[in-house]
């Protein structure tokens, strides 16, 4: 589904404010040029006047300890430098897969995305787009897991401050998986990045998960029916199970999936979201034909990394829900 979004809402939408808590920090972002190199042209936003890869310290959130490096896509708008730096829309962004080669910065960004962030740089707004980790950097992406989405976007930021001149003034915006990786960063920031200055987060698409989510919960029948084709919704659950089979190797697919899906499962941990999306409607797996009853016990033993930390945000918080949308469905 692709928009628009006008330079007047997004005005309107970052003149959002305030602050939140404190806490313990994480692993601080080591200042040095070698964590900076120029990114790719053709990766890159014509709004930007310089734009970056930054290799950056972080933490794994999948298991709470493993230092590593992850990277991010940092965005410096024309003009001159105002007083006290470029205020930060910090980009967090949707589905692309579970791939180290799949990562936002090291391809071209979605006409949509483009003109998105292209509009925040005329803002005046530089962008530090992080791909988290496993996405540009090293193991695989767990999908949808909240800490380690969170965890990798706020070191992104950290980095970010100390290498280039912007205000510790942050707007996070995500869409789709990114918004459940913004909304989950706005509930850790308190505790684990106490020292960032969060005005606002910005949300459309956004996942909500619960304790007893089930696959009839992610693939909902559009309309009311049953896919007879294939559902796009389906590879969402092949990357669920990625993540989970990549923490306990011992998983068999065959427990979660019937022998229609097994051969694309196995190529999904390498196709990123579109080319994995085309084969399972060309293939036509549904629900009904791709999955078995064990999938919910896959689903109700990998949920609890998904939820939010709390849905106590002590900033103004936009949610943006579209009526016709088949992925993230309104209440």
């Amino acid at each position: 589904m692709t928009y628009s979004l006008s330079k007047k809402f997004l005005a309107a939408t970052s003149a959002l404010l305030l602050l939140s808590m404190s806490a313990v920090p994480a692993i601080a972002a080591a200042d040095n040029s070698d964590a900076v190199s120029p990114l790719s042209a053709g990766n890159g936003l014509s709004e930007a006047a310089k734009q970056y890869l930054l290799r950056y310290p972080s933490r794994s959130g999948v298991d709470g300890k493993t230092a590593r490096e992850d990277t991010a896509a940092v965005f410096i708008p024309f003009g001159a430098t105002p007083e006290g730096g470029w205020p930060v829309v910090v980009w967090a962004h949707g589905t692309v897969g579970v791939a180290n080669h799949c990562a936002p910065s090291l391809n071209p960004r979605s006409d949509r995305d483009k003109q998105y962030l292209n509009t925040w740089l005329s803002l005046g707004y530089a962008v530090v787009a992080p791909d988290y980790a496993g996405l540009g950097s090293s193991g695989l992406h767990h999908y949808l897991n909240a800490r380690g989405e969170a965890w990798s976007v706020l070191d992104s930021v950290r980095a970010a401050l100390k290498q280039f001149p912007l205000k510790n003034e942050l707007i996070l915006v995500g869409q789709s998986q990114g918004a459940h990786a913004a909304f989950a960063s706005a509930g850790y920031q308190p505790h684990y990045a106490p020292e960032l200055n969060v005005r606002a987060t910005v949300l459309t698409g956004t996942p909500y998960f619960e304790k007893g989510t089930t696959a009839a919960d992610i693939l909902p029948p559009a309309g009311g029916k049953a896919p007879s084709g294939g559902d796009p919704k389906i590879p969402y659950i092949f990357y669920i199970y990625l993540s989970a089979a990549d923490s306990n190797p011992q998983l068999n697919p065959a427990d979660y999936f019937q022998d229609k899906a097994l051969p694309l499962l196995k190529e999904a941990s390498n196709l990123c979201i579109t080319p994995l999306n085309d084969e399972v409607m060309n293939a036509g797996l549904n629900a009904a034909n791709a999955l078995k009853p064990g999938v919910d016990s896959l689903l109700n033993a990998s949920v609890g990394a998904m939820l939010y930390p709390t849905l106590k945000i002590d900033h103004p918080v936009f949610i943006g829900i579209g009526s016709a949308d088949i992925n993230v469905p309104t209440a």
